[in-house]
């Protein structure tokens, strides 16, 4: 791999504090891969090795944000039980579909998801209160399992995508959604990292130092969106997507 000959001691600091905001920003409204993957990208590091190593610092962040939320009784102990193991299948379904894919679709892919996560964003941004109905088994499947399918074959924006659908389809507030993403995301990291490490895909020397700060970022990060709330999340979550997007657009033209 002669690309990590040009990883230098510099780079390596700059993924450590990307890696804590990416982990920070994640565990508030998700999105943390839209800040992990571009500056990965920029370092020269090949999309497919980009994807695999982002996905293993997430991993451990993600674990991170579930045990703070948990601990907070927010997440909805129900729609994870249900929708889990088919997040879990359907992430490692496509990160096994990724490898088959060029860079070039790679590339265009994720700079994609980011203003649709941004659309998505700010059509459902209205307060959707919580609703005392009895969650459908099968529509619970239905609004994750979707999503952990594009966790394994992307990852930028999950939480984002994963919450709004919780809001939409499942009627849960804003806090409890993103509670309730943070099992789940760790589930469908866990799908693709499995197939990331058995494929030789995972940079350890950049994923490693990457996690721990993506952990230290991600309990921070959650205590903040438990004590700010829905308007503490959604302000963050739209400043994250419109950074993301310029940068991105900026990169274009400049290369």
């Amino acid at each position: 791999m002669e690309f990590l000959q040009d990883i230098t001691i510099t780079w390596i600091i700059v993924f450590i504090i990307t890696g804590f905001i990416a982990g920070y920003i994640d565990s508030i409204a998700g999105g943390g891969g839209m800040v992990q993957v571009p500056v990965l990208l920029l370092s020269g590091i090949p999309p497919i090795f980009v994807l695999a190593t982002n996905k293993m610092a997430s991993l451990f962040g993600v674990t991170m944000a579930t045990i703070k939320y948990f601990l907070s009784k927010k997440i909805s102990l129900k729609v994870v039980s249900i929708a889990i193991v088919p997040c879990l299948i359907a992430s490692y379904i496509g990160s096994e579909l990724v490898m088959f894919l060029s860079d070039e679709i790679i590339n265009w892919a994720i700079l994609i998801s980011i203003p649709i996560a941004l659309l998505f964003l700010l059509k459902k941004s209205k307060d959707i209160k919580e609703e005392k109905t009895e969650l459908n088994n099968k529509n619970i499947v239905l609004a994750t399992a979707p999503i952990g399918f594009y966790d394994g074959l992307l990852g930028p924006g999950t939480g984002t995508y994963m919450t709004i659908s919780m809001k939409k389809f499942l009627h849960l507030d804003y806090i409890v959604s993103t509670a309730s993403t943070k099992p789940l995301n760790l589930a469908t990291n866990l799908g693709s990292a499995i197939a990331f490490v058995a494929a030789g895909k995972v940079l350890w020397m950049i994923a490693l130092p990457m996690a721990l700060a993506n952990m230290a970022g991600s309990w921070t990060g959650s205590h903040y969106a438990i004590k700010g709330g829905e308007k503490f999340i959604k302000k963050v979550l739209v400043i994250v997507l419109v950074f993301m997007l310029l940068a991105n657009i900026i990169k274009i033209i400049v290369s």
